[in-house]
Formats: C-alpha cells, structure tokens, sequence
C-alpha cells in the first residue's frame, strides 16, 4: 500500500482546498463565494476519491496478478509439466510460437485455478483474451526476461505480462493525476483572478 504517496497527495489537496478558501474570501461577491466554496470543496472530495482509488487500484492489481500467475503456473506444472515450455523453456527466437503454446494450455476456466464467481470467470475470460494480444504484439519485452541461459519458459511470459499490466496501471494513475493537477490549479487560478478583478474595480 502506496500509504507515504497517498497521504502527500492528500496533504497537497488540503493544501489547494485552504489556498482556495483564503482566495475565494477576497471575493466581495456572496452570492458567487458560496458558489465558489461549494464546487471547491466538490472537486477536493471527487479527485481525493480518484487520487485515492487508482493508488489502491494499482497494488490491488498488482497483487492480484501475481497470485493468479502462481495459481496459473502451479495448474501448468501439474497438468503439463511434460510440456517444454513449462518443464525448461524455449530459446529465445521460439517466444511467438511459446505464445501459442502457452494459451492453448493455460486454464480457461477460473474454477481450474481454485477460485469461482461468476463475475470472476466472465473478466478471466476477457482478461486472457486481452493478455494473449498484448503478449504477441511485445516479443521484445518477454525476450528481456529471459533467464541467464537465454530461454523463455511459461513462468518467463507471464512475468512479462505482469509487468506491462502494470505499467499499463501505473501510467494510467499517472496521467489521471496529471489531469487532476491541471484542473485544480486551473481552478485555483480563476479564482484568484475573479479575486484580483472584483479588488480592481473596488479601487
């Protein structure tokens, strides 16, 4: 749990929603203050909410990816340890046909690796679909973990595709932050010219 990064966001937000109130006071106008207080405090509580949520989304992720690979490669080794690709892996050039290999072995039904739901099994199902296009179209990136000995085994696949899901999480909290950054300080910003303009005309 990314607690250090959620906490110094939130206190960054906090940090906004005070800067926001200390401006919106300069604000002579009471009908657009409360206004302006409201939508504040509405934005805080929604992008703390997104902040928030894609941090735990991403460990979330993370561990659920991992327990599931185990649970996928403990299936394999039991079912189809005979299989080259499980038992000692393939060289390096093989990977696109190890990816073949891979999916026709590979549980289709969550209930093989232990767990049951029928929402489980419904997002398993398009998970895999889903992982099996991405793996094929990044050769390069599963030839990168590749042991000491140059090979690429089921476990070597898989580990890739954890690594690019979770990059995929990563960059989008990443540019989901960004997004937020730049609302909020846009926000903060018309507040501070509403603020300057309304002292203008008072002068």
């Amino acid at each position: 749990m990314p607690v250090a990064t959620i906490v110094l966001g939130l206190v960054i937000g906090v940090a906004w929603l005070i800067a926001c109130i200390i401006v919106i006071r300069k604000t002579r106008e009471t009908g657009r203050k409360a206004g302006l207080y409201t939508f504040a405090v509405v934005l805080f509580i929604l992008f703390a909410g997104i902040f928030v949520g894609g941090q735990i989304g991403t460990v979330a992720t993370a561990e659920a990816l991992s327990k599931n690979a185990a649970l996928a490669q403990e299936y394999l080794e039991k079912n189809h340890g005979n299989v080259q690709l499980v038992r000692s892996g393939v060289e390096i050039p093989a990977v696109p046909q190890a990816i073949d290999e891979l999916e026709s072995i590979i549980p289709r039904r969550i209930s093989d690796l232990g767990l049951s739901g029928i929402i489980k099994e419904s997002l398993y199902g398009k998970a895999l679909g889903w992982g099996f296009n991405v793996i094929r179209s990044k050769t390069d990136l599963i030839a990168s973990f590749a042991d000491e000995n140059g090979r690429v085994s089921s476990v070597t696949i898989m580990e890739a595709l954890q690594w690019e899901i979770n990059d995929l999480a990563r960059r989008i909290v990443f540019y989901s932050t960004l997004g937020i950054s730049v609302i909020l300080a846009l926000y903060l910003g018309i507040c501070v010219i509403l603020a300057v303009k309304k002292h203008r005309i008072d002068v």
